[in-house]
């Protein structure tokens, strides 16, 4: 766990630098990702298998993605595509360097303490998906469950694609407390699952359809993940 702190100190330096040449592209979100991965994956002694690949977005969609520990930046990492944009609370900016990355990067932030905050990060997320082509990344739990299941599913990510017209794919990451003790900060390696789910449309969908569709992707994240092998 040290050397992986150690790397990405040292892939947040690399990147911070090629996003002030890249300002307002999302390149170098991507770039962060796999680059993370690509050593990280090894320290941490996990070999990622990814299921479904074939249902990545051709289109711009929002993919919705079950949050477990800071960890995911790298387990994550090989299902991230291009073209993407996060959306991410504010107090990220506030970390030193990653957050200008994040900035520079064009994604997304939420603050959660003012409410008029939801419906602007809602107008931001149209503008992102219809005129920039981009697809949006989104936790819809809101908080990391530690490895332990599924956090609630929040409606926001759900009236967001709504709003967007835009096809939801959910992205099941498998529950790793099978290779990483989140709470002792070690280590034990092994295969992880990452399952890609086919789209889900929203063409047409109301914003009154908004508590049904995020019950409805809720109960597909539990299914799948019970589907996964211990």
């Amino acid at each position: 766990m040290v050397l992986i702190g150690l790397w990405a100190g040292i892939v947040t330096l690399l990147v911070f630098f090629l996003s002030l040449l890249t300002w307002g592209h999302t390149w170098s979100a991507w770039l962060y990702a796999r680059m993370l991965g690509g050593l990280g994956l090894p320290l941490l002694g996990v070999k990622i298998e990814v299921l479904g690949r074939e249902n990545l977005p051709v289109e711009p969609s929002i993919l919705l993605v079950n949050h477990q520990s800071n960890l995911d930046a790298y387990i994550l990492s090989p299902v991230f595509p291009r073209g993407t944009v996060v959306i991410a609370k504010r107090e990220m900016l506030k970390v030193p360097l990653f957050g200008l990355i994040l900035l520079a990067s064009r994604n997304i932030f939420v603050n959660r303490e003012d409410a008029a905050s939801g419906k602007k990060v809602i107008k931001d997320a149209i503008v992102a998906i219809q005129k920039d082509k981009n697809n949006i990344w989104i936790f819809p739990e809101g908080t990391r469950s530690h490895g332990k299941g599924l956090g609630e599913f929040k409606k926001g990510a759900f009236v967001m694609a709504i709003a967007a017209q835009a096809p939801i794919i959910p992205i099941v990451n498998q529950p790793m407390g099978h290779l990483i003790d989140t709470r002792q900060r070690k280590a034990r390696g092994g295969k992880h699952y990452i399952r890609i789910l086919p789209a889900i449309p929203t063409a047409g969908l109301k914003f009154r359809d908004a508590d049904a569709l995020t019950a409805r992707v809720e109960a597909l994240f539990h299914k799948e993940i019970q589907n996964f092998p211990e």
